[in-house]
This record gives C-alpha cells, structure tokens and sequence, in this order.
C-alpha cells in the first residue's frame, strides 16, 4: 500500500496499482472504473482551457474514454477498490460478532458503488418465521452525486430469492459515515452493532402495533409513492404469508414495513430511486408508529 496521507483527521486510504488489480480479481464480476483528472476545454475551434476545472474520465469504458463527472482540479479520486479493501481490513478486524461478509457493486457504467456488509451469524428472529441480519452499506461515487458515507440497515431473510429486504436503521444512519477511513470505520461499525438491539427491540414492537384504518390513509400521505403505486403495492402479496395490504383490514406496522420495502427492493428497477426511497419509507414508518403509540 502507498504512504497514507493525513486527512482531515482521518488517515487516507491509497492503494497501489498492483493491489487494485489484486482487488478487481478477487470481484471478477463487479466492474470497476479507472477514473483520472483530465483538463477540461471550451470552445469549437480555438478551444480554451477552463481554468480550476477538471474532468473524472474513466479510461477503460467499454465504448472508449467515458466523463463521469466535472470536479475542482484540486479534487482528489477516491478509487473503489481503495474502499473496499479498506472496509475488508477494517471488518476483519472487528471480533464478536461471527463471519462477516463484504459485496461490493458498481451500477450506472462503473460511476457509483455501494459496498454491503453482512453479519449472517447476528440472526434475530422480530416475528414467528420472520428473521433479520444486520447490514451496512456504503456508498461511494465518481459522477460526485454522493460522498464517502454509509447505512446501517437489516436484512429479513425470508425474502424467496435470497436478495433480501432493507430496513433502514434510523437510530444510526443519522450519523452518516462521513470521511471512512481505515481508523475510523471498525470502531464506526462496532458502535453500530452494539445498539443494533434497540432497534430490534423497537421493530418487534411494530409488529405488535396495529395500524387503524384513518391512520393507514394518513400514512400513505408520507409514502413517496404515486397512486398508481399505492395500488401495485396493496395488490402485492407480503413474502412468505401472502398477506395484502388494505385499509379495511388492521395491519401491524412491521407488516406494512415489510411489503412496503418488499416492493422497494423487487419491484422499482432503477438502482438509484430505490437508494433513495429506503430511508423515505422509514421515516413514514416510524412517523406512524410514534402516532399509533
């Protein structure tokens, strides 16, 4: 590994060249980028270079050198495999919690990443054949739409084709992880998992809270859901029960939840509306659940 910088308070994380590729072999089927600053010119014949500017060109795009952002020339790429093996070594490092498992992926031609974490040994059981696992995702991008930062969040593993469900963990992802690095993310993390049982103990009393019908009604209104989704979603049976969703018939909190993130995960195709929408659909949650209580 290349000498660390001292950043911000952080230590910065850079690999070499020879580790990146060490990297991108061991994920075989994620693709990642070779981003570097390029100049950024104006003008169609006597062109003129724009002065503070740069551009982030991905050298090894399928179609030829590809732009994924425009940046300050003093902007420095942070490269995906630098944060993935950072978070490798800095979950290897956390002890008590059993295997824990890093995905990474790269979505819109290679110009974001999200990184998930799973700990499939921490199962918890929130209702009768309905278990979670905690999860941690960590997002990253070169077109600049989104900063080093992270989610702490769950898995429901009765999910049929094993993609798995997410909750967003409100208590924690407050605090987005800002500036992760390598001395900073395990102890990040371990925080995490240590109050992980609050929000379990709150998500098994969702499950017991019956939402009546004027307050289904209201909280459709704090759903980023058009109508025509309203209606897709109360036609979708739930995972597992095959339980539809319907203001004429009481429904638990963490019911509704879980259909709700279930079409979030299954149904929405676009990558970028469903990172979006997650933390959306648990603030409407638990804006119910503090008016049901």
């Amino acid at each position: 590994m290349e000498k660390a910088i001292n950043l911000e308070g952080g230590i910065e994380y850079v690999l070499s060249a020879e580790e990146r590729a060490g990297v991108r072999a061991k994920y075989p089927n994620t693709y990642f980028a070779d981003p570097v600053l390029e100049p950024v010119w104006f003008g169609r014949r006597d062109k003129e270079r724009i002065e503070g500017k740069a551009a982030i060109v991905d050298q090894t795009a399928e179609n030829g050198p590809a732009i994924m952002g425009i940046c300050s020339e003093k902007y420095k790429v942070i490269h995906f495999e630098d944060i993935v093996h950072m978070i490798e070594n800095s979950v290897g490092k956390i002890t008590g919690y059993g295997e824990i498992q890093v995905k990474p992926h790269t979505y819109l031609d290679g110009g974001r990443l999200k990184c998930t974490i799973h700990f499939p040994d921490m199962k918890t059981a929130i209702k009768k054949v309905d278990s979670i696992i905690p999860k941690i995702e960590v997002f990253s991008s070169y077109d600049l739409s989104t900063k080093l930062m992270g989610k702490f969040g769950a898995f429901q593993l009765k999910c049929s084709n094993g993609v798995g469900i997410w909750k967003s963990f409100k208590q924690f992802a407050k605090r987005h992880l800002q500036n992760l690095f390598l001395n900073e993310l395990g102890n990040v993390v371990s925080e995490g998992l240590s109050i992980y049982g609050d929000q379990v103990n709150q998500w098994k009393l969702w499950g017991q809270t019956k939402i009546p019908a004027a307050l289904y009604e209201e909280m459709w209104d704090g759903l980023p859901f058009s109508v025509a989704e309203r209606t897709k979603i109360e036609a979708l049976p739930e995972i597992g029960t095959g339980l539809l969703l319907s203001a004429e018939k009481e429904t638990d909190l963490w019911t509704i939840s879980s259909v709700l993130t279930q079409y979030a995960t299954h149904e929405i195709k676009g990558e970028v509306r469903r990172i979006e929408i997650e933390p959306l659909i648990a603030r409407a949650m638990e804006q119910t659940f503090a008016k049901a209580a």
